[in-house]
């Protein structure tokens, strides 16, 4: 029974922000087509309420269970709940469900007619266009998305100031609650009372709040509230009495003339035309507010944002425009900076000034923001719970009822049961009065009694549970105690093997050379490959570096107007909680994780086909033909032919940071913390040889012709050996601690990002030194990179996205294809570079592809 109960999908968001834990934070709940009709009002406002935010939205289109994307996913359907009831329209929330569906759940599309990537989201209110922003804001370009807001703006004729009077003498009590709620300071009280009150769509109008500096912003407290029910006259007669009014307030901190466009030549003010529109402003307007009432303060208000632009064009009266002409003007509003939860929220006006009463009306109304994922999971929602009278368990009533019409019993028990022994489980908001017999002295007096009996008895069973806890508390101090001086025993232990580890050095050649015939024996020393494996290694670069030389781009290549075009075509959650690496092999990749699983995930079916459990955290992942290899924080290197564990190597004193396959795919290789580089031989699973530097490694890479082996240190260098005899031939240094190398396939290029690091250089091995790094890419921080088959294609990975470096050799230049905001941080080339495997840390795969026909 518990299966069939409804569960659905959530996402919470801050809107408004592209920082986790600030701006509005908003639930998002996913309603798949097949269960809208069993999700009710009730239902939904049991959600909200459970939520807790100042907004809940229910997306009514989300994918089916298969992940497909379902038929017309541009027309949305939304609804929006506060804790307490519905709203026709909010703003955080419409921008938050319009960023998860043209953002992060991929359902964005072109429509043909030259408007780009949109959606329409279906409100009370009635259908909002959103689309990205192509003109960026004050978030930043490439993420915010922006909304057509649905408008009927009034600037009501009455102020509070105005009415007061009237009602003082009508209702002094509803008048001196009102005062009460007023500000304390005289100039926020007298801003407050004279303050114009817009609505920007029936049934949602704002006081707002002019003051004259930031600091009497900040003095504007969070707890006064006023009840505007009291002073319905304050609003306008018919459609526009009753519903939600509050205050805003706000400071004018910048304002400026932009420049005009076609109007500079007699032909009016270009104005927007349509969701992401070029949309040229007359001004720019750059504001602070506050938006505080019914006891709390809100991070971002869209809705109020709304109005005040709305309102600032208004009053602007044509800003000497002629009359008939349009007006364009944006707004940047920062909110929640006094309550630790920053919001920049950006709304565009265009209006028109009429020719014949010079009254400006506004046209559009456009609310753009940016938003970031915070977290996801699942919700079970009981549609109709009842509890049982026999046995106080509480259940569905659609599956009880069905079940006892099958077994005539309570599951779980051998008793009978009937729909009558179910009572509706209700909550109530009223307290109940107490009965008529409370009435009495003596029924008091006993009920006073009682009171206190179980007061005495709560008190005692308190004290006697408070000195059990005493005495556990007591043991526990001790065994921690204990655990304490053990940990500090082995940390001190741990730090003079690392201490002695590092004044280990590896002397030059020549040095070891002179040793040798001094007859003093080296301490440590780099050991070659078996004499089978260096034929194998220098027989497979004469090959390869003949046909290298020569290879054509093989025919069906992706051009670079198709990787341009890249964009997520699937997505699935992994069961590893936090990925940390990522390979692919034919259709499938493998990904590792720091909670010690791997998930063989089928990229054509996306899904998990399935998990294998290391039992340690897992550091680098690689797969070649049927042996997918995993490196581990506690040194293991494990070797999985066909999703059995076929090797164990325990080499490393420390965390493995990095491992690769030679390109004959015989030779594997991993690198440590521990200032050492180890080679397997994969056809008879043993270590064949092993090496070492003078600072610990954090990443490895093969020359695609095998003859050479790169690994990244910590002290920020690339330092290059030679395959066959682990000798070191060259050392280039990148200056930070190394973060991920790779060969390019054109045989004398690598490229190398490190940690803290926004960029990606290029080297070319044919030069040494600093004159070897021939080019800086800005990449944002790379913590993955990968080098696509021909050598064209640089993609990296990092906390900031994906990207696309092309390198156009007729023209000798780079250029930036393709950059998502979809933070990775592994990935891997699909099939003819038509496609991008990337992971997230969160535990996310997501397909870069080509989207279909």
């Amino acid at each position: 029974m518990a299966d069939e109960t409804l569960q659905l999908d959530f996402v919470t968001l801050d809107v408004f922000t592209d920082v986790r834990f600030q701006g509005n934070p908003l639930a998002v709940v996913l309603v798949p087509a097949r269960l809208r009709a069993r999700l009710t009002q009730q239902a939904r406002q049991r959600i909200a309420r459970e939520f807790n935010l100042s907004e809940t939205v229910f997306l009514h289109h989300a994918p089916d269970d298969d992940g497909s994307e379902p038929a017309g996913a541009r027309e949305i359907d939304i609804n929006i709940h506060t804790v307490e009831s519905e709203l026709p329209f909010a703003g955080h929330p419409t921008v938050g469900a319009a960023y998860l569906v043209l953002h992060h759940l991929g359902w964005r599309r072109g429509d043909g007619d030259g408007d780009g990537a949109s959606a329409t989201l279906r409100t009370g209110a009635g259908p909002i266009r959103v689309a990205p922003d192509a003109a960026g804001g004050a978030a930043g370009a490439g993420a915010l998305v922006r909304a057509a807001v649905p408008h009927a703006v009034r600037v009501h004729g009455n102020t509070l100031g105005g009415v007061l009077g009237a009602l003082a003498s009508r209702a002094p009590d509803a008048a001196a609650a009102v005062e009460r709620g007023l500000s304390r300071g005289p100039a926020v009280r007298a801003a407050e009372l004279a303050a114009p009150i817009v609505s920007i769509v029936r049934g949602m109008a704002f006081l707002l709040v002019r003051l004259p500096s930031l600091d009497h912003l900040a003095r504007v407290a969070a707890g006064n509230r006023i009840d505007f029910g009291l002073v319905p006259e304050l609003l306008d007669q018919g459609e526009w009495r009753g519903g939600f009014v509050s205050r805003y307030y706000y400071v004018v901190l910048e304002e400026e003339q932009e420049r005009k466009g076609k109007e500079e030549e007699g032909g009016g003010p270009a104005v927007a035309e349509g969701v992401g529109g070029d949309a040229r402003t007359q001004r720019k307007v750059a504001l602070r507010t506050r938006m505080v009432e019914l006891g709390f303060e809100d991070p971002a208000t869209g809705s109020a944002a709304c109005a005040l632009a709305s309102y600032l064009t208004i009053a602007a009266g044509g800003g000497g425009q002629s009359r008939g002409g349009d007006l364009g003007a944006r707004f940047v509003i920062t909110q929640g900076v006094e309550m630790g939860r920053p919001s920049e929220i950006t709304v565009d006006t265009v209006a028109r000034v009429d020719q014949e009463s010079g009254e400006v009306g506004i046209q559009e109304v456009y609310l753009a923001g940016t938003a970031v994922v915070v977290m996801s999971g699942r919700i079970s929602v009981p549609e109709e719970p009842v509890v049982s009278k026999k046995t106080g368990t509480v259940f569905e009533k659609r599956l009880i009822l069905k079940y006892i019409e099958e077994n005539g019993k309570e599951p779980g028990t051998d008793e009978e049961l009937d729909p009558e022994d179910l009572l509706p489980l209700k909550t109530s908001r009223v307290v109940r009065p107490r009965p008529p017999n409370f009435t009495s002295l003596p029924s008091l007096l006993k009920a006073f009694q009682d009171e206190w009996d179980a007061l005495v008895l709560e008190t005692y069973n308190t004290r006697e549970q408070l000195a059990r806890t005493r005495e556990e508390l007591a043991t526990a101090l001790y065994q921690h105690d204990a655990a304490v001086r053990v940990i500090a025993r082995l940390t001190k232990e741990r730090d003079e093997a690392r201490d002695a580890l590092s004044r280990l050095t590896v002397a030059p050649a020549a040095a070891r050379a002179a040793a040798a015939a001094n007859g003093d024996a080296m301490a440590v020393d780099n050991e070659s490959l078996p004499e089978s494996l260096v034929a194998h290694v220098q027989e497979l670069q004469q090959q390869l570096m003949k046909g290298r030389k020569k290879r054509p781009v093989p025919q069906g290549w992706a051009s670079p107007d198709e990787v341009a075009a890249l964009q997520q075509v699937a997505y699935t959650d992994l069961n590893v909680a936090q990925a940390s690496s990522l390979d692919v092999e034919s259709d499938y990749a493998a990904i590792g994780g720091l909670d010690g699983k791997a998930d063989i995930y089928a990229i054509q079916a996306n899904k998990v086909e399935r998990t294998l459990d290391i039992g340690e955290p897992v550091t680098a992942t690689v797969w070649t033909g049927s042996k997918v290899i995993l490196a581990t924080s506690k040194g293991s290197v494990k070797v999985f032919d066909s999703g059995s564990e076929a090797a164990s190597f325990q080499v490393h004193a420390g965390a493995v940071t990095g491992l690769a396959v030679h390109p004959g795919g015989r030779i594997l290789a991993s690198v440590g913390v521990d200032k050492s580089f180890v080679f397997y031989d994969l056809d008879s699973l043993e270590k064949v040889s092993r090496g070492y530097t003078d600072a610990a490694l954090t990443t490895c890479a093969f020359h695609p012709d095998g003859n050479l082996f790169g690994a990244g240190t910590q002290s920020g260098d690339i330092k290059i050996f030679k395959t066959d005899t682990g000798e070191q031939a060259e050392s280039f240094p990148l200056g930070t601690a190394v973060q991920t190398i790779v060969f390019s396939e054109n045989g004398y290029w690598f490229a190398a990002a490190g940690k803290g690091q926004s960029t990606t250089s290029i080297f070319d091995l044919r030069k040494s030194g600093p004159a070897a790094q021939v080019k800086e890419l800005q990449t944002g921080d790379a913590q993955a990179l990968a080098w696509d088959y021909t050598g064209q294609y640089l993609a990296t990975a990092g906390s900031t996205g994906v990207t696309v470096q092309m390198y156009l050799k007729s023209a000798k230049a780079w250029s930036e294809p393709l950059r998502t905001s979809t933070p990775a941080t592994a990935l891997r080339w699909g099939a003819e570079a038509k496609s991008l495997v990337t992971v997230s840390k969160e535990g996310v795969v997501s397909v870069l592809g080509l989207p279909k026909e």
